[in-house]
């Protein structure tokens, strides 16, 4: 890539991340752990993620955030949330509470704090998204830091992500048997 290719001179988390599986500790392992998932379903997480890639697509003013989330796991994810307010949203089975606040000090951070009942007891989650230039090209890192709140258990996880350039997969337009990556919306 060229010093001069805009895309790799960005000054904000706006646009699509793809996970870097070679460096940190991509794997949600220890973050599903600390929720209490079974074993069964730790594999299959495993098993997808080792499979597939990670997209994030962020899209962030002064104001709000929203973020498309695409795995195996998470089939495009729609997180859209309000800077500074608190928002609850109620999640099946049985109308758990999800309580969330995301805040900003610029437009290369995002944090998001979260707490959700989890079957194994109330889980309170902190997400920290911060954009870094690295020698040639920008990366975010997230951080994930998730406590259970009955067992004590603490875990946090680093993800690196670099840039994605080409159109973000929850943008893709499928037609027939023709995937039109770079059709126009």
């Amino acid at each position: 890539m060229s010093d001069d290719d805009p895309s790799m001179k960005r000054s904000s988390l706006n646009g699509c991340w793809i996970l870097d599986r070679g460096r940190g500790n991509p794997s949600m392992r220890s973050y599903l752990e600390t929720m209490g998932v079974n074993e069964l379903a730790l594999e299959a997480h495993d098993k997808g993620e080792a499979e597939f890639d990670t997209f994030l697509t962020i899209t962030m003013d002064k104001d709000s955030v929203e973020i498309v989330k695409r795995s195996r796991v998470n089939a495009d994810i729609t997180v859209e949330l309000e800077l500074g307010v608190e928002h609850v949203v109620l999640l099946p089975p049985g109308n758990r509470e999800k309580k969330s606040l995301a805040m900003s000090d610029h437009p290369g951070h995002l944090c998001i704090q979260s707490s959700l009942q989890s079957l194994n007891g109330l889980a309170k989650v902190v997400e920290t998204k911060n954009l870094l230039q690295e020698q040639d090209r920008p990366i975010m890192v997230q951080d994930l830091t998730i406590t259970n709140d009955l067992t004590g258990v603490t875990c946090t996880t680093t993800r690196y992500f670099i840039p994605y350039l080409k159109t973000p997969p929850h943008l893709e337009v499928i037609t027939g048997d023709v995937e039109m990556k770079d059709a126009v919306i």
